[in-house]
């Protein structure tokens, strides 16, 4: 949590206020499909699919424009029609909607996020899968749903919704454009009275965050891909990929990649939303970071670092309040695997670091490629019950395996021993998983050569029962044998 720095707004009532192979944006997989039999005159075609041209036919039957009578079927295209080029679309700017008020961005255009867009109390924003949002850097173009506001952004597998750089192919970059933001109710430590915190960066009043309504709902976030964000707010305030202040857990959050950005592709500030099929493709800082008394469950998580530019890089950043603030951040977190980029003396990078009073159940993990693989401290970990438990996870160090050997309390530990501590853990070891990270541009082939027997997932934390975990999942990592980001969704593109 390098540069997500944080404000509180003084005196502010507690009110409301989305695998092609690498460096296309063009999800069209191929197939040709049949053509089908021209059929009897239909009826009523229905709206089409992805709007633009639709399944097959140019007249309705496969959904092109809907409306018009069907023509008994042409068949099929035989495989996903979904565009995100945007190539010979007609480019619109989004509009934030106003109180009561719903605003659409439709598949049809191209849509340009030009300066800080607020969707805020009683608003909706809603976005229709294949949509490509291009965020434009020079006005700092992001997106911000408030506290009260609502995203309804329902990708699909097939068809995606993309927020990306303004820039041509081949000229995008990490920090081309902001990213995006979520406020809402939920807990969080920060908040003291009737002052919440508020996300530096933004204008007054407009990225206040917090309050006491655990299931409070900001929309859905569904197959969303948002790739080279992180512009500068304002000096060192970058933002991350997707930022979630104090969201609640009536938000729908899963299937969501954050690709090329400059901060962390995830961070958590307080709340509650639980979450599940993440993917973090080069970081410029943090894989997955989790703070302000974050209460949640996240499963099937994917990550891998490339090139980061922060002092600190890791897979995993968590941490609660030393001086014992509540709620406590308490994560429970299952299936995941991280990758990280090797060697980097300037810049030592961990698995995971909790801190901080953390408390948490992370289970059914693989991690690789990092200088070490755990570096647990401020009180998140003590000599006789830590806080923290690690279970069924495999690691493979490129320094050290588990951890740095202590040297006179340098960790800031107070003398916890994070070797004693994982090789105690249930089904914990130090192997090669065997599993292959890719590199800049090129896909990553997670699943191990063989699957590593894990435990039956967590599905009870501090923020309740995570109904939609999947207690099957009783491996390391997130993949079994089934690599569930090979579908149109992901992209790799470097550039």
């Amino acid at each position: 949590m390098r540069i997500s720095h944080l404000a509180l707004a003084s005196t502010i009532a507690l009110l409301p206020f989305a695998i092609t192979a690498c460096g296309s944006d063009d999800d069209t997989p191929s197939g040709s499909g049949g053509s089908g039999a021209s059929g009897a005159t239909g009826g009523n075609g229905a709206t089409g699919g992805n709007g633009a041209t639709g399944g097959n036919g140019a007249t309705g039957g496969s959904g092109a424009m809907g409306g018009s009578a069907g023509n008994g079927g042409s068949g099929g295209s035989g495989g996903n029609t979904c565009d995100l080029s945007g190539a010979g679309l007609e480019h619109a700017d989004v509009t934030a909607p106003a109180a009561g008020q719903t605003v659409t961005l439709t598949s049809d255009k191209v849509w340009d996020l030009k300066g800080i867009i607020n969707v805020g109390d009683g608003a909706t924003l809603a976005i229709e899968p294949c949509t490509r949002i291009e965020g434009d850097g020079g006005s700092l173009g992001t997106l911000v749903i408030q506290q009260g506001g609502k995203i309804m952004a329902e990708g699909t597998e097939s068809d995606p919704i993309l927020f990306t750089s303004a820039l041509p192919e081949g000229s995008r970059a990490p920090g081309d454009w902001g990213g995006v933001i979520i406020l809402g109710k939920a807990p969080n430590f920060k908040v003291s009275g009737s002052t919440l915190p508020s996300i530096e960066g933004l204008n007054a009043g407009e990225g206040l965050y917090g309050g006491n309504e655990p299931d409070d709902n900001s929309g859905v976030f569904t197959y969303v891909r948002i790739e080279f964000s992180g512009v500068e707010l304002s000096a060192d305030n970058e933002i991350n990929g997707l930022t979630l202040g104090s969201v609640g857990r009536g938000t729908t959050l899963h299937h969501v990649m954050i690709s090329n950005t400059l901060d962390d592709c995830f961070e958590w500030f307080g709340g509650t939303v639980n979450a599940h099929h993440l993917v973090c493709n080069n970081a410029g800082d943090d894989m997955f970071d989790m703070d302000q008394g974050y209460q949640g469950s996240v499963q099937f998580l994917f990550g891998r670092q490339i090139a980061p530019i922060s002092d600190d890089p890791n897979g995993w950043e968590c941490d609660s309040d030393k001086g014992g603030a509540t709620p406590v951040s308490q994560v429970t977190a299952s299936n995941v695997t991280l990758c990280g980029l090797g060697t980097d003396p300037a810049n030592p990078q961990y698995g995971a670091v909790f801190r901080e009073g953390l408390e948490g159940d992370y289970s059914n993990m693989i991690m690789t490629g990092f200088e070490a693989s755990f570096d647990v401290r401020d009180d998140a970990g003590t000599t006789t019950a830590p806080k923290v438990k690690v279970t069924n996870t495999t690691v493979k160090g490129v320094t050290e395996d588990i951890a740095y050997e202590e040297t006179g309390g340098a960790d800031n530990d107070n003398g916890f021993d994070e070797r004693a501590w994982f090789n105690g853990g249930t089904g914990n070891s130090v192997a090669d998983a065997g599993i292959m990270c890719g590199s800049a541009g090129v896909a990553p082939n997670p699943v191990p050569a063989t699957a590593i027997a894990g435990g039956t997932p967590p599905t009870t934390g501090a923020a309740g029962t995570a109904t939609d975990f999947d207690t099957a999942a009783t491996y390391q990592g997130a993949f079994d044998t089934d690599n569930w980001m090979s579908a149109p969704w992901v992209d790799w593109a470097a550039n």
